[in-house]
């Protein structure tokens, strides 16, 4: 009988831990969460509604590192290329002061985070260049400078916290181990061709997600916005492209990025 009675005791004080340790875990994942919040870009005028509706599943997310007093792991599709128009939006082709001002900002969120969690955090930069660029005009060749230029940044700035990881490590397709300027060029369609043969849906009716999904509407509107100043310089008008031809275009590729959007970090499986 004493067997029998302690059980319960040690059952009583182990649950009252787990619920307290679980208590602080919640508190700590709270408090990395308004971190994070305070470096998220609020552009629309519900953007914290949006934010806090995530709040729950956000929280299931850090409580999962919190809980195992595992490093917090972020990761964050970014940084393709330059702007494809160069008279007017940027200097060149490799990254300025406008990534290293980026990159900095999301380097401050991890160490901030690293201060109030031990294990602190470290954020992915996915660089999904390859998926898009051939999309606006932008060359392969640019695409990888611009990778391997940022990459030196961040290890040039200490950017500690700040990780990196190309589309070809989250899609299975064979490529050489060490990667150079000159094997990336000679892949990069074989590597678009498999992404799309592999991943896309023929079936995919784009049209009719823009017409019934508000988030994906806004994100088609913004893709036309900057694709139709981006590309005004590539494909000026002329005899044969009327303003109303290249909006048209320009809507056409818009779509085209937004298939490719899902088939890159939709349907792979990370």
């Amino acid at each position: 009988m004493e067997t029998l009675t302690s059980v319960p005791a040690f059952t009583s004080l182990e649950s009252t831990e787990l619920a307290l340790a679980t208590q602080e875990a919640t508190e700590i994942s709270r408090q990395i969460l308004a971190i994070i919040f305070e470096y998220a870009l609020n552009k629309f005028d519900d953007s914290m509604d949006r934010l806090g509706a995530g709040i729950p599943k956000f929280l299931s997310v850090i409580d999962a590192f919190v809980m195992a007093k595992k490093q917090v792991l972020m990761c964050l599709p970014a940084f393709p290329f330059k702007s494809a128009n160069k008279q007017y939006k940027v200097l060149g082709v490799l990254p300025d002061k406008a990534e290293e001002i980026a990159v900095e900002r999301l380097n401050t969120m991890c160490v901030r985070i690293g201060k109030i969690y031990a294990p602190g955090a470290k954020l992915t930069i996915i660089s999904d260049g390859l998926v898009y660029n051939d999309l606006l005009s932008i060359p392969d060749r640019h695409t990888w400078a611009y990778g391997e230029a940022l990459r030196a940044m961040v290890l040039q700035k200490g950017f500690t916290q700040i990780d990196f990881s190309r589309i070809k490590d989250l899609v299975d397709f064979p490529l050489p181990e060490q990667l150079d300027e000159i094997k990336y060029v000679a892949n990069a369609t074989n590597f678009r061709r498999v992404l799309l043969n592999k991943y896309g849906k023929e079936d995919h009716d784009i049209d009719s997600e823009i017409a019934e999904k508000p988030d994906t509407l806004m994100t088609y509107r913004g893709y036309c916005r900057f694709l139709e100043s981006d590309l005004q310089y590539i494909f000026p008008l002329q005899a044969g492209r009327t303003s109303n031809g290249y909006k048209r275009s320009v809507k056409f590729l818009a779509k085209e990025m937004l298939l490719r959007g899902y088939v890159c970090f939709f349907q792979c499986s990370f």
